[in-house]
């Protein structure tokens, strides 16, 4: 796995001595079940100028390459263009060159560069270091090969004689590996795919397309399950308890100054980004536009859905809550849901509230969520339900602090 690791580098800085840019939608080539089953000298990248991480198949897949070993598809064409011997003059390396740009359109010669790789980018198809066609498909493998990882941990990574940082060290980076592969699928929604088509060419597409609709739901429902959920966070307290700090402390190394490990932050980063990703201005904006880029007699995703989906997911305990034998050791909301919904609710409000930057129609919305939101948290704290401490004074706190809010002057986003 190492050698096809440096293989690749190799190639990729080869690549950059050529001429070569990045393209970070390379990495769309194939879908992770095709890479099982490609040859050797086939690539699993369109082109070697992607940044991909190696690809580890799910429990039960094929495995193939971790790294691809040969260049793509994408990365012959470009040394084509650039290199290839032509005659006829100007005129006619000018008509040479035009034929050969023109396939542009080909599976597997798409183009996205750094500029086309921001967090401002539209297209959910540009990144850095994902993998296959699929950015949900690749979300779902990651959280399978991840779960499987966690299993275990602490016996496979430490050996004898040898102190816990590794059991840290490991946990933090299989949670990086969750959390980015699901941002990666978030960008499906208010995504839009761009296109470098040419008027007149064969197979060209409209310069943009709205991701979709379907697509953007799937998203939502991964995101929902994998990120939105407590489930995927449940590890037992032994493994928390061996997540061990390194005491090393030398130049370029940073000092952990609580020591023990931060539970409830470190997931509750992964979900920040998430949510912020969603609430952010330009998401907004783009799926509040894409309502009139989308045809009226065609399916759209639009804010008031996501928002209706975020709330009855992050809020779903207030749908089922039923009498149980609840007690501070076993509360009705866990503290990790307990987290989510305070900070949902915190930018639900300041939404409302007109204090972000979004299109006013997702200010009314996020406005009408709080109204039905503390409906149904007055209704919960009514019920015949003896609920624990933490959820019953989590549930208090939340109606009044949205109570405050739609007691409030709004203040208009814009003039």
């Amino acid at each position: 796995m190492i050698m096809e690791g440096l293989k690749e580098v190799a190639m990729h800085e080869v690549g950059h001595t050529l001429g070569l840019r990045h393209n970070f939608v390379a990495s769309k080539m194939y879908g992770l079940d095709e890479m099982g089953e490609l040859d050797d000298d086939e690539s699993t990248l369109a082109s070697v100028m992607d940044y991909a991480p190696p690809h580890i198949a799910a429990p039960g897949k094929k495995q193939g390459k971790f790294y691809t070993q040969t260049i793509g598809k994408y990365d012959i064409w470009a040394i084509t263009y650039g290199y290839k011997p032509l005659g006829g003059g100007t005129d006619g390396e000018k008509k040479e060159l035009v034929k050969i740009a023109s396939r542009s359109t080909e599976p597997g010669l798409a183009f996205s560069t750094d500029e086309d790789t921001t967090s401002m980018s539209p297209d959910p198809d540009s990144n850095r270091f994902d993998f296959g066609k699929d950015a949900i498909e690749f979300a779902n493998n990651q959280a399978a090969v991840v779960k499987q990882a966690m299993e275990g941990l602490a016996d496979r990574v430490v050996e004898e004689g040898a102190d816990y940082s590794r059991v840290r060290q490991a946990f933090n980076s299989l949670l990086n590996t969750h959390g980015q592969a699901m941002y990666f699928a978030s960008r499906y929604i208010g995504g839009v795919h761009v296109n470098r088509s040419h008027k007149g060419q064969d197979d060209a597409k409209a310069p943009f397309e709205v991701v979709d609709a379907e697509k953007q739901r799937e998203a939502m429902k991964l995101l929902s399950e994998q990120v939105f959920s407590d489930e995927p966070f449940q590890f037992s307290p032994e493994l928390y308890n061996k997540l061990a700090p390194s005491h090393w402390n030398h130049w370029g190394t940073s000092f952990n100054v609580r020591g023990d490990f931060p539970i409830h932050e470190t997931i509750s980063q992964w979900q920040n980004t998430i949510l912020s990703r969603l609430f952010s201005s330009i998401t907004l904006e783009r799926m509040h536009d894409a309502e009139l880029k989308v045809p009226a007699d065609q399916d759209a995703f639009t804010t008031a859905e996501m928002f209706g989906t975020l709330t009855d997911t992050i809020f779903s305990e207030l749908d089922s809550m039923e009498d149980g034998e609840y007690s501070n050791r076993n509360p009705a909301i866990s503290s990790l849901r307990r987290n989510l919904q305070r900070n949902y609710l915190q930018r639900l409000s300041t939404l409302a509230m007109g204090n972000a930057y979004a299109p006013e129609d997702c200010q009314t919305i996020a406005y009408a969520e709080l109204i039905d939101l503390q409906e149904k948290l007055e209704d919960a704290l009514e019920a015949e339900v003896e609920l624990d401490a933490y959820t019953r004074a989590h549930l208090l706190e939340s109606s009044r602090r949205i109570k405050k809010v739609l007691d409030a002057e709004l203040t208009l986003s814009r003039p």
